[in-house]
């Protein structure tokens, strides 16, 4: 909860906008007005005063609106005045316009007002989905130091796809992140497909090389299962566009699992993004020679899935990540650098490496895109705590 002064600061930053605006215009009508007074019959800037409330309505409130427009009116009739104006034939059509401008402007205002409060509820409900979905990694789990976050993008109330999840398996660290391809409520639900069936998985002991035909045969089971209680049940219902993106998306994946005390790492890959290892001072890309197609994909593909071992010494760090990390651009269109960049910060604790990289990639791009991070960390004890 904020405290009470954080909330007189807020509603005094609150105010301090509708005012600043409304002085602004106090003083421009002034101008306005003098100009068409000491002008002379060349000079006529009155008309001018009626884009005023039309302005103001895509800055502010209807509240503030009305006052400017209540400010602008008595102006402009002066002002019509001052230009000879102010008659019979020409009044009544003037000031009328200027009326119907003065309501249009409030109503445009009161309609832009509530639409920001929507998406500023909708940002809130977005964000705490996000928090309930993709909870903080647990900081430990056998010999591996974990941390993880999730960057929302900068796109309007957008559920993304971006998840992770850890698991002991068979006495083994386990831990997946993963990209559901698109945006919106069907990916939101497709998300909790994936988690559900990983935690399953590793309840059931599913073996690695196993698990990425484990995860797409129960997302895709429970997408027909979804597809079917919406024709059964006519209380559930979705947008066509909405169903149609259901059946036709599929989630990139890599998963990675800890051998023994943290020696090796196993690695699966479907379609994502490759892992950095940051090892012995060194950055190194860890791309699968035969990567799997991605998870609801995977019935085109009769191969076996490829697992891959890489040897991890005391101190090192496993980064796994989402696209949306390394495709975010800057102003001169360059993709965000991680291989260059992070390795400045591999000797830093894992969480404090992740905020570095965030805080980098902030000033660096505008997301157009959720990023979701996680490191895995072997322990230079080597001990296991789990």
């Amino acid at each position: 909860m904020p405290s009470v002064d954080a909330q007189r600061r807020d509603s005094e930053a609150l105010w301090r906008g509708p005012q600043v605006l409304v002085g602004l215009t106090v003083v421009v009508l002034l101008l306005l007005l003098a100009a068409d007074a000491f002008g002379g019959s060349r000079v006529r800037l009155g008309g001018m005063m009626l884009a005023l409330p039309a302005l103001a309505a895509v800055f502010t409130g209807p509240g503030a609106v009305l006052l400017i427009a209540g400010t602008m009116l008595p102006a402009y009739v002066m002002s019509l005045a001052e230009n000879g104006r102010l008659t019979w034939e020409d009044a009544p059509v003037a000031i009328a316009t200027a009326l119907v401008i003065s309501a249009a402007s409030v109503g445009a205002a009161a309609v832009r007002e509530k639409r920001d409060r929507q998406l500023a509820q909708s940002r809130r409900v977005t964000a705490r989905t996000q928090r309930i979905l993709l909870r903080p990694l647990p900081p430990r789990l056998g010999p591996m130091e974990i941390s993880s976050t999730y960057l929302a993008s900068d796109a309007e109330s957008t559920l993304g796809g971006d998840l992770y999840a850890c698991a002991m398996v068979g006495g083994r660290p386990r831990v997946i992140v993963g990209d559901v391809q698109g945006k919106g409520l069907a990916t939101l639900e497709v998300v909790l497909f994936v988690l559900n069936a990983f935690r399953q998985s590793a309840r059931q002991g599913v073996a690695l090389a196993d698990l990425p035909a484990f995860l797409d045969d129960s997302v895709r089971h429970e997408l027909a299962r979804a597809r079917d209680l919406t024709e059964e049940n006519d209380d559930v219902t979705r947008e066509p566009e909405t169903e149609q993106r259901m059946q036709e998306c599929f989630v990139t994946a890599v998963v990675a699992e800890v051998v023994g005390e943290g020696d090796d790492v196993q690695l699966v890959n479907c379609g994502h993004p490759a892992p950095l290892l940051l090892q012995d001072g060194t950055v190194r890309e860890l791309p699968s020679p035969k990567p799997a197609l991605p998870i609801g994909l995977l019935g085109l593909d009769a191969d076996p899935v490829h697992v891959e071992t890489h040897p991890m010494a005391p101190g090192a760090t496993l980064l796994l990540y989402t696209d949306g990390l390394v495709e975010a651009r800057n102003a001169a269109g360059e993709f965000y650098p991680l291989a260059e960049r992070v390795g400045q910060w591999a000797t830093r604790p894992p969480a404090v490496m992740l905020d570095a990289v965030q805080a980098d990639l902030r000033r660096h791009a505008h997301l157009d895109d959720d990023v979701a991070m996680v490191t895995v960390r072997r322990s230079t004890s080597c001990a296991n705590t789990a």
